[in-house]
């Protein structure tokens, strides 16, 4: 089969032909994301242990041999421990993630076995960014009320699906970013409120908002231009949830974190139950997935594209066989 292999960590991919697995699903598609990215240049080598030649690709939709599509849960833990146990595996010591610690999807076929499968009506290509970043939007907007205002940072594939999650919400929702493109597909979608930013995002922001402030701030670039002084400008009892990791360093000084009350969580993909719901509002007509087809010998252009900030929506990649 045709795969594209990581043989070195920050070159390109490889593209060869490998013997299947032995026990296998036919690949529908497979999204590209930046996790790909940290993968791909060993940045996430101190936490994660990945070992080459891997075939990368984590957020991946498969098709059974009559046709149905589903979805890969791709976070396999060892079933026994708290995080386990508490519905939470991507926490688990012992994760295993297809793309990450074992090849995953950017190939013909990919082994599946002991992964969770959830059946979605759709095409394989426009379904597979709910895989893993429906997952995580749907995780990182759980528990924000009806009517709340927000200030989402980023407009990548994860917070342009949070926008739409949050106007089901009825949500107020400010959106800032530095790419004019990505921020008109963001207005499309029904953002309030656009930032344009050159420089940190927290300060064009508080410019714009003046003294009001934000219930919940969700930063899904997480590096030292978005972080720096976001908690400034959360309301008491605000939260910050950071999805991103471009290597920022967040700095609260202790007064204003006690004194109003706030809170900061990290969020890593989502549980089966996210998932499951996300799909389910996908079927609904209440999400769109803005897919920018690939074929599988052309992922190298893709990478590089998401790299320069070309693709509005979310990259897929899909085997020529799978394209429809």
């Amino acid at each position: 089969m045709r795969a594209a292999v990581l043989k070195e960590f920050g070159r390109p991919l490889v593209l060869v032909d490998v013997p299947p697995p032995s026990v296998s699903m036919r690949v529908g598609a497979t999204g590209l994301c930046h996790g790909d990215l940290h993968v791909l240049t060993g940045q996430w080598s101190w936490d994660v242990q990945t070992r080459l030649p891997l075939v990368l690709g984590h957020e991946i939709s498969v098709v059974d041999e009559t046709g149905n599509t589903f979805l890969v849960y791709n976070a396999k833990g060892c079933g026994t421990c708290r995080e386990c146990r508490s519905g939470f595996p991507q926490f688990c010591e012992r994760v295993e993630v297809l793309g990450i610690q074992r090849n995953g999807g950017f190939a013909e076929r990919v082994d599946v076995t002991g992964f969770p499968l959830v059946p979605v009506r759709g095409s394989p290509l426009e379904v597979a960014p709910l895989a893993d970043a429906g997952v995580t939007a749907m995780s990182s907007v759980e528990g924000i009320t009806e009517g709340s205002r927000v200030a989402v940072i980023g407009t990548g594939a994860v917070a342009l699906l949070s926008i739409q999650l949050l106007k089901n919400l009825n949500s107020e929702v400010w959106v800032v970013g530095r790419n004019p493109l990505k921020l008109k597909k963001a207005r499309e979608l029904g953002a309030d409120e656009i930032v344009f930013t050159k420089g940190e995002y927290s300060t064009d922001l508080s410019g714009s908002v003046g003294l009001r402030k934000f219930d919940f701030i969700l930063d899904y670039v997480g590096s030292d231009f978005t972080l720096r002084d976001l908690p400034w400008l959360l309301r008491r009892m605000g939260e910050l949830r950071v999805v991103g990791e471009f290597g920022g360093e967040l700095s609260i000084p202790d007064q204003l974190l006690v004194l109003r009350g706030l809170r900061v969580r990290g969020i890593l993909y989502g549980t089966m139950k996210n998932l499951v719901d996300v799909v389910k509002l996908f079927e609904d007509g209440k999400l769109k997935t803005l897919t920018v087809p690939y074929p599988l010998d052309e992922v190298n252009q893709a990478i590089m594209d998401l790299m320069e900030g070309r693709i509005v929506g979310r990259a897929v990649i899909y085997p020529t066989s799978s394209s429809t």
